[in-house]
């Protein structure tokens, strides 16, 4: 049997240095629509390196996060260290406890909560959370924005690698990282908090943020991302050096960066 490993594994830097952060608007229409207050308790399932973290953190907010991957939550841990009001805990979401059934004012989840089992989650957020709690959930996704003229270019990408990973072998022993069946789209997410018949959907509210990544930037994106990291995992190092060597030709032969425009969505929910 082939080993799993968790997603981030070996990626976690990566990530932490080249994805973005929330909106500070995202974050402010959180605390203003919760009506939270720095005597509130709030927990964070899927914490990852700290991005949503230390956004509430330095705002003075006490918050528990739990963090299932090693490499993610190390430097998690290291981020928090100036705040004493952020305790970290390495656990899946499912198995862990809270510690003298503590109840939370708000629970949230960035970015994480389709990972986790819909059979599990719902139900144990509406029994972590006090009376007319609020699980908070919010994910982005990037697209190619045209205004940057960078339409297809993600199609040659795709080639490109499609091209090394059937042209070279593919080590099929290393260890294959973990995979997720959750739901990614909008009306599923909806769809999926409502037939839990233990949340309301309060508000959904939609924020935009643009970026631009020059190619070697870009080749750091591709590697942040587990479904991509899965694909090139086999790979020798000479076989990766020369597929990220074709990908930064190819961006610097078409305008020297890729555009994107990434959308964030906020799914304010209460418990019934």
């Amino acid at each position: 049997m082939v080993k799993k490993i968790e997603p981030y594994k070996g990626i976690a830097e990566i990530y932490d240095e080249i994805r973005p952060s929330y909106p500070e608007k995202l974050i402010e229409d959180i605390i203003f629509k919760t009506n939270l207050n720095l005597n509130n308790r709030i927990l964070e399932i899927g914490a990852g390196t700290g991005k949503a973290t230390v956004q509430f953190a330095k705002k003075g907010f006490t918050i528990n996060a739990i963090e299932l991957g090693e490499d993610m939550a190390a430097i998690l841990k290291e981020k928090c260290t100036n705040y004493p009001k952020v305790s970290v805990d390495i656990a899946s979401f499912e198995q862990w406890e809270s510690g003298n059934n503590e109840k939370f004012d708000m629970i949230y989840s960035a970015q994480d909560f389709h990972w986790l089992d819909k059979n599990i989650k719902y139900k144990k957020c509406h029994e972590l959370l006090k009376d007319n709690g609020f699980l908070v959930l919010f994910w982005y996704t990037s697209s190619n924005d045209e205004l940057f003229e960078t339409k297809g270019i993600r199609e040659n990408i795709d080639s490109i690698v499609n091209k090394y990973i059937s042209s070279y072998a593919v080590d099929s022993e290393k260890p294959q990282r973990r995979e997720h069946d959750g739901v990614s789209e909008d009306d599923e997410r909806k769809a999926e908090i409502e037939e839990s018949g233990l949340f309301e959907l309060i508000e959904k509210i939609e924020y935009t943020e643009e970026t631009k990544n020059n190619a070697k930037q870009y080749i750091k994106v591709l590697n942040s991302v587990p479904a991509f990291a899965s694909k090139v995992d086999g790979l020798s190092q000479l076989a990766i050096e020369n597929m990220n060597r074709e990908i930064e030709e190819l961006i610097n032969s078409n305008g020297g960066y890729v555009g994107a425009l990434f959308s964030f969505t906020l799914y304010i929910t209460k418990k019934i």
